[in-house]
């Protein structure tokens, strides 16, 4: 008669730091793919500026050099690479153009992030909810609502009330940030090398990311 197997009891402290463990090396993971993809649209931006200012610098032959350039990226890449979204990368790199300041700010940050951004008319807004986003780990959509509630001019103002005092840095409301927010974006999977019609699972699309993350780590210190 065969010996029935010991129960072992897990203790729970043991399982929750197992827990802590992974969900903070997806965190961090996220966190540096979305990085590299940022970098990547960054530099699609500069690079269709240069190629503006090689020729004719009216607006007619720049609509006309994206819509090309999106024609020849399709295909191959995936709907993301359309005129709209790299008319967006453009002004990605025109209203950020220093990449070491886009560089040390958009750790925790998604392209959906900066798309909103690019919305902000003041430069100081942008500059200032940029790192506030990334600090405190907004989501998208709270970074839309305290955009939309005007929480950076009402700050501003309340210092111009109270000049010379240090106010503190609220936390920002409606902070319901989810750290595999970024896995869940269409878009991250044609940055992957998924066709967007293809069949691919949430956990597939995460072990792609984690197996090829070194490499475009790797590949993208090559290019700095």
């Amino acid at each position: 008669m065969a010996k029935e197997k010991a129960i072992i009891h897990i203790p729970k402290e043991f399982v929750s730091d197992v827990r802590r463990i992974i969900d903070n090396g997806r965190r961090q993971a996220f966190s540096a793919a979305s990085a590299i993809s940022l970098a990547t649209y960054w530099n699609i931006g500069r690079r269709i500026v240069e190629e503006e200012q090689k020729g004719n610098v009216r607006a007619e032959y720049g609509s006309r050099l994206i819509a090309g350039l999106a024609g020849d990226l399709r295909d191959e890449y995936g709907p993301s690479y359309n005129k709209r979204n790299l008319e967006h990368f453009r002004k990605f790199y025109l209203l950020f153009n220093d990449f070491q300041i886009v560089n040390d700010l958009v750790h925790n940050l998604t392209w959906t992030h900066i798309r909103r951004l690019l919305s902000v008319t003041s430069p100081e807004a942008r500059l200032w909810y940029m790192p506030q986003a990334s600090k405190d780990m907004w989501s998208t959509t709270t970074l839309d609502r305290n955009i939309c509630s005007q929480y950076y001019e009402r700050r501003l103002a309340e210092q111009r009330k109270r000049p010379g005092e240090m106010l503190p840095i609220a936390k920002a409301p409606f902070n319901d940030s989810d750290p595999s927010e970024y896995i869940k974006n269409p878009t991250v999977a044609e940055f992957m090398g998924f066709k967007r019609d293809s069949g691919f699972s949430e956990s597939e699309l995460e072990q792609a990311l984690i197996d090829n993350l070194e490499k475009f780590i790797l590949d993208h210190h090559k290019n700095d």
